[in-house]
């Protein structure tokens, strides 16, 4: 009976919805959910790196952190988005140069979401979930489900994953209450419909180097391994002159850090088109793991 609440409420994510009302906190507060001056990228993928490498002075790496964090210039999507991944990861992250922190991961997350970030609009919801507001964290699932389900070429790499996690949080939740979620929801999508679908195409025509793979890979559990669940983990691969992966290097994970682990020979084996610059180069990889299968999304 749940499971087929889960699915129900989540059809109801994609019909039309009309008038206001916040979501959550989290996305009000501080100044950046209200602004709305002109975007641009302040961190490439090779200086996100830069932050993880331990030959460099971790002093330097932290003071790149805190500059980042108090730039007036901070608006854009993929910054907020991987700066709320690197403090919700902390040092689980090999090389991290901040700790664990749930609330800035909240705010700076929740701030990505609002400007285009689907893929943070997945965190908000595990992050919620984690943290046991549940309630925050359906309406995060839904909002997710609302943006990821959309017309894509990868609509069906993300519809495992949407419906596992909905199911995880429809377990703490009575289906006497999606009414008043689904009301928090359509609200919020229509206060925010516009900007989310400018930050998502304008992150669809970056210049960004896209990592790619095969288009799926299967994986199945041994007998003494229990089934993979679904979850989504970020790399940064370093690619050499031939395209092909020299390092990687671990972001971000959901719902548990070891997914990571799971996904990390994936992201070793992607490439990128040749170059004839000798030198290296950076791409960001997000990569969902559903039904033990790995996919590069390519909606973020």
């Amino acid at each position: 009976m749940k499971r087929n609440a889960a699915f129900f409420w989540l059809a109801a994510a994609l019909s039309p919805c009309y008038g206001y009302l916040p979501v959550a906190s989290a996305m009000e507060s501080g100044s950046l959910a209200a602004a709305e001056t002109a975007r641009h990228r302040l961190m490439s993928d090779a200086q996100w790196a830069a932050l993880f490498d331990q030959h460099l002075p971790l002093a330097d790496r932290q003071h790149a952190v805190a500059a980042l964090e108090h730039s007036s210039d901070l608006t854009d999507p993929h910054d907020l988005y991987m700066l709320g991944s690197l403090y919700h990861m902390g040092q689980r992250a090999p090389g991290s140069p901040v700790q664990q922190n749930a609330e800035k991961a909240s705010l700076y997350l929740g701030n990505a979401a609002i400007r285009g970030s689907v893929l943070a609009m997945a965190k908000m919801a595990e992050l919620k979930l984690a943290a046991g507001q549940y309630r925050e964290a359906m309406n995060w699932a839904q909002i997710y489900a609302h943006y990821a389900l959309l017309p894509s070429n990868d609509r069906q790499s993300r519809e495992s994953y949407t419906a596992e996690l909905v199911q995880r949080i429809m377990d703490h939740v009575d289906d006497s209450q999606m009414t008043a979620i689904m009301s928090d929801v359509n609200s919020f999508i229509a206060n925010y419909d516009t900007r989310i679908r400018q930050g998502m195409a304008e992150g669809a025509m970056s210049d960004q180097l896209r990592p790619t793979s095969p288009r799926h890979r299967y994986k199945g559990a041994s007998l003494d391994e229990r089934a993979f669940e679904a979850g989504i983990a970020d790399f940064i691969v370093t690619f050499r002159a031939d395209g092909t992966a020299a390092n990687v290097q671990i972001i971000d994970a959901v719902p548990r850090p070891e997914v990571a682990g799971m996904l990390r020979e994936f992201a070793i084996n992607s490439t990128v088109k040749p170059s004839t610059n000798s030198g290296l180069r950076y791409g960001w990889m997000p990569i969902l793991m559903n039904d033990n299968r790995y996919r590069a999304t390519t909606r973020h």
